[in-house]
């Protein structure tokens, strides 16, 4: 039998599951996978011991039982002595046959891998924290750790072993053999990942199932905790499937409390935690399985990044090795399994532990980027409508890593000494400015909004919640930010509430005509802007929105001068820099006083530009509020 190509191998495994789906009992993805990992594993145990006449007898309508016999004798942790087939003797005869023309123990790493991949990947969900990692993520962390030959490595998370298939390919494209490891606590994953081990690394790999946090499942038979050269990984997150067992979480440093200081410093105590996410503690397990020297690639949502409360975890990182690398990963690269905000955490490990950069009193250098396209747009679709490919910036800023140093690439150096926030994108300056911004800003002030508000030019404050049970008691309008639209305001009457309500909250807010609207909390609407006029200054606003106004006194500035820098490309960029995700909601916080914005109030090559945003933003607001003169009154049958 031929070794398959690329596309050959992809459209068997294509056929196999549609085959299973089509004319199986059932169409549950789950079911159809088990089916489909089954096939493949008795494939390969035909192929290993030489038995094809069994493979051959069963197409031609003996038992598929004698298959799965010969699979239990090959692969005995995957298939159990009675192991049947979710379907009907027929059904998996004609869905064998899509294999019968393929040598799958033959195949190059990164053919099976791919096509395994892009077939199962998907079809792979959530329930216990796993998603799958996209091939374009998986192959940039693997080209940045760059396993070498005869290295170890290991992915205790590991899936259906994506990482794993991907660094025996990358070091097959250089001629070179690793040794792979892979573990998981969930059964099914675990056979898919053997299967595709057994596949791509033969006796190279070594797939295991087990609960990878459990410390005694890594003692070698020396009695110590095995060491490996590189970690690729992407563990099970979220706060609903924390680790409750005590006895377990008392094994790991980041299992007890820690507290911090009025300094900012981080000390462990010795009381244990009652619950910790996953990751957290992977994140500890990971280091761990690195000997002095070893590499890790970690996927980690942002909120490890991005949360005061978890600064504990990077003093701790920083007294075994170096944050060689931050990797800020766009909102879309989960999805549409999750959307969850995610970064990629890379770390060597040192000999010995040592104080924190911070302790020490040095500096803590990491190089960092990030990544705007992930190759599939949020439904996750890798083809646009005109048929071009999303561009996927993974596998960009992977190959210009070795030279992060030359100054020409998208990786930048940021020193994180004394830095409690993470996040990738934050430590990205400044935000790049177009030849065109470049030359219409050509001589304009930049401030902060902080110092702006220390001068007294501009005030800042939060809109109010008047809760649910107001919305739809009045004709007040409770404005949202799904309200801010083309900077203009433009409310559900749904949510409008009472005069009472009204009364009550309007004084907090106290909204002036030209007080600008900014969303700061949200999905994906942040930095979204509007300003209030005549028609909408009676009405109360959501907490997610602040609420700025500017000082009669502000010397070049005023409301549309400082709407329309909002509006800057640069500007945009670096509110989006400034955004930090905990799971699925964004938010500014105390970081909007760091957005820097020109002074554009004054006399400058962007004063015709300011002008006609002034004079078009005020004419459609009168044109509007003739229109709803001109409706006043109607009612409308359908």
């Amino acid at each position: 039998m031929p070794s398959p190509s690329n596309s050959h191998l992809g459209e068997a495994f294509r056929s196999l599951y549609f085959h299973l789906y089509s004319n199986g009992q059932s169409s549950r993805a789950e079911r159809i996978v088990e089916d489909m990992t089954l096939a493949l594993l008795v494939k390969l145990a035909a192929e290993r011991a030489g038995r094809t006449q069994v493979w051959q007898s069963v197409l031609d309508g003996a038992d598929p039982a004698l298959l799965l016999d010969l699979a239990h004798h090959e692969f005995p942790g995957a298939i159990a002595p009675d192991e049947a087939f979710h379907n009907d003797d027929a059904v998996i005869r004609d869905a064998l046959r899509a294999l019968s023309d393929i040598a799958l123990d033959d195949a190059p790493a990164h053919i099976v891998g791919d096509a395994f991949q892009a077939v199962l990947g998907p079809r792979i969900r959530g329930e216990k924290g796993q998603f799958f990692t996209p091939r374009t993520l998986v192959r940039a962390i693997v080209t940045m750790l760059d396993p070498a030959d005869g290295e170890r490595v290991v992915d205790p998370s590991a899936g259906s072993g994506g990482f794993l298939a991907e660094a025996v390919a990358h070091a097959a494209d250089r001629g070179a053999r690793v040794e792979v490891v892979g573990a998981d606590k969930d059964f099914d994953l675990y056979r898919l990942m053997t299967a595709l081990l057994a596949m791509v690394a033969g006796d190279d790999g070594r797939a295991f199932h087990r609960n990878s946090l459990d410390p005694a499942a890594w003692i070698d038979a020396d009695g110590r905790t095995e060491q490996f050269d590189v970690v690729a990984t992407n563990p099970p997150f979220g706060a609903r499937i924390g680790v409750t067992d005590p006895d377990l979480l008392r094994r790991y440093d980041f299992g007890h409390v820690w507290t911090r200081d009025t300094a900012g410093a981080w000390t462990q105590t010795e009381q244990v935690e009652k619950s910790r996410d996953p990751q957290i503690l992977f994140v500890e397990l990971c280091v761990r399985l690195l000997r002095p020297g070893g590499r890790m690639g970690i996927v980690l949502p942002e909120g490890v990044f991005g949360n005061l409360g978890s600064g504990f975890v990077w003093t701790w990182l920083r007294r075994r090795g170096t944050v060689d690398a931050l990797l800020d990963c766009p909102r879309t690269t989960f999805q549409p399994g999750t959307d969850t905000k995610t970064n990629v955490l890379f770390f060597t490990k040192n000999d010995e532990e040592t104080p924190t950069a911070d302790d020490a009193g040095g500096e803590a250098t990491t190089w960092i980027a990030a990544a705007l396209h992930c190759g599939h747009d949020r439904r996750g679709k890798s083809v646009t409508a005109d048929g071009a490919p999303y561009p996927d910036d993974f596998a960009d800023l992977a190959a210009a890593y070795p030279h992060r140093a030359d100054g020409t690439t998208a990786w930048s150096a940021a020193d994180l000494t004394g830095h409690t926030y993470l996040v990738p994108r934050y430590f990205e300056r400044p935000a790049p400015r177009s030849a065109d911004e470049q030359a219409l800003l050509a001589g304009a002030e930049w401030v902060t909004l902080g110092q702006l508000r220390e001068a007294g030019l501009i005030r800042v404050r939060k809109g109010r919640e008047p809760g649910s049970a107001a919305y739809g008691t009045g004709d007040i309008p409770f404005i949202r930010t799904s309200d801010l639209n083309n900077f203009e305001v433009s409310t559900d009457p749904t949510k409008s509430v009472s005069e009472a309500v009204y009364r009550e909250h309007r004084g907090p807010i106290d909204l002036r005509v030209g007080d600008v609207l900014i969303v700061v909390d949200g999905r994906y609407r942040i930095g979204a802007a509007a300003m209030i006029t005549e028609r909408n200054v009676r009405s109360l606003v959501q907490s997610h929105l602040q609420v700025i106004s500017v000082s009669p006194d502000a010397p070049d500035l005023d409301p549309y001068a400082l709407l329309f820098a909002l509006t800057l490309p640069s500007v945009r960029h670096r509110i989006r820099d400034l955004v930090f995700v905990q799971s699925t909601l964004g938010t500014l916080g105390k970081r909007l006083f760091e957005l820097e914005i020109p002074l554009l109030g004054g006399p400058g090559p962007w004063t015709p530009r300011v002008q006609e945003f002034a004079r078009v933003i005020t004419a459609r607001d009168r044109l509007l509020g003739e229109l709803e003169t001109a409706t006043a009154g109607e009612t409308f049958e359908l």
